[in-house]
């Protein structure tokens, strides 16, 4: 049911955000290698490879534990280096400019590892957010956006389940999938899916 009501809030936000020309990349779920090598992944078109690809964007590894970016894709970190640890963030952050945010190719790894219990650290095997900015691969941008990951040390499980930004270059929030107090408009729509239950029942 959780799961449910889950599908159908994502469902009702980016339905209602489509004019706010958020991008969202479907499910994906594209497991993290416990190579070197990782995956490659191009934001744009989501292809992805074992070796390196045209326009790729970022390159997580070791299950992870290790993350390298292109030029193009700048994941927000804990300072403007462009090996300081990239930033675990919670739904309903604000994703914008006012971030740190790295220049040129970069990572993220040992010995200043976005893993950890620390505070805006990756917990192992625990779903969490990275934050970014982009380009396409036709140069448009700076846009800003979110990847929702699950990253390991170096063992199986490590996955880039989703990613969205908006493509109109605004700050974009990450959407809380399971809301507590849902709004009014989530009402509405939850009361007329019981309501067309209810009268399948009875047909």
């Amino acid at each position: 049911m959780k799961r449910l009501l889950s599908l159908v809030f994502f469902s009702f936000v980016l339905g209602h955000s489509a004019h706010a020309a958020v991008i969202y990349s479907g499910l994906q779920n594209i497991a993290i290698p416990t190579t070197f090598d990782g995956v490659y992944i191009n934001i744009d078109n989501a292809a992805t490879s074992t070796s390196t690809i045209t326009g790729w964007d970022i390159n997580p590894f070791f299950g992870g534990a290790g993350i390298a970016n292109s030029a193009s894709f700048q994941p927000a970190r804990t300072g403007t280096g462009n090996t300081d640890p990239v930033v675990n963030f919670s739904a309903g952050d604000l994703i914008s400019g006012g971030l740190f945010y790295s220049s040129g190719f970069g990572g993220s790894g040992d010995p200043n590892s976005h893993l950890g219990a620390g505070v805006g650290q990756f917990a192992v095997g625990q779903e969490g957010y990275l934050g970014f900015r982009f380009s396409t691969d036709a140069s448009s941008g700076p846009y800003y956006g979110w990847m929702r990951v699950i990253f390991t040390n170096d063992t199986a499980g490590g996955v880039i389940e989703d990613w969205s930004y908006d493509d109109s270059g605004a700050a974009i929030s990450i959407p809380v999938a399971a809301a507590p107090e849902p709004g009014r408009a989530m009402f509405l729509l939850l009361g007329g899916c019981a309501l067309c239950v209810r009268r399948l029942r009875r047909a």
